[in-house]
């Protein structure tokens, strides 16, 4: 049987019909991996040089903590929430801040802008122009402006930039700084510093 014979028995062209299906298939497969795992390369590579920049707008945005009976401690609420990126800080506009004891509105900080991470339930509240962050006490029976405040775990505050707290017909202080405990209807144990230094507290 010459060689021609050989190659073009037809025993011999379906066998090699036969092996060349599963070494076709087993190439396209390893062909396929090797390309999906570039894509995956390159979208990795991609995302750390840019990295997700779409930022996600709520309307009527909410925060709040509860107790163990699901009573409302304090909530925020703000005109628009705009949570960044990397998904941590949310930035706010008209922004109201509410304390409750049951439910009782006990304190009410307002301002024109701030930042919240709801993770840590850490906020930032900002005056924006002439307006500063104002906190009012119930009844009027506290009132904190300041450029800046931050609200911090077990109700510590710290207040910055022109600061000034009135209790009506009792004092009036001003500073560079305050910071404290908000204790519902008053501050408490709070110091002042800056052009009036004084360190008061209220039991």
């Amino acid at each position: 049987m010459s060689v021609v014979s050989l190659i073009f028995n037809r025993s011999n062209i379906k066998l090699v019909a036969a092996l060349a299906i599963p070494v076709g298939i087993t190439w396209l497969f390893i062909y396929s991996q090797k390309e999906a795992d570039v894509e995956v390369a390159k979208y990795k590579h991609d995302q750390a040089i840019n990295p997700n920049t779409e930022r996600v707008t709520i309307n009527n945005y909410t925060l709040k903590e509860v107790d163990g009976t699901n009573q409302v401690r304090w909530q925020l609420m703000a005109k628009h929430g705009v949570i960044q990126p990397t998904g941590h800080d949310v930035e706010l506009d008209s922004v109201v801040v509410e304390y409750y004891d049951g439910a009782k509105l006990k304190m009410r900080l307002s301002a024109p802008q701030g930042l919240a991470q709801e993770a840590t339930k850490y906020i930032k509240l900002s005056g924006q122009g002439g307006t500063k962050v104002l906190a009012i006490g119930e009844d009027g029976k506290a009132k904190l402006e300041a450029a800046v405040v931050e609200l911090k775990e077990k109700n510590k505050f710290l207040a910055t930039g022109g600061v000034t707290i009135e209790w009506p017909q009792v004092a009036k202080v001003t500073g560079n700084y305050a910071n404290g405990t908000i204790n519902l209807s008053d501050l408490k144990d709070f110091k002042i510093v800056g052009n009036t230094h004084a360190v008061i507290s209220v039991h």
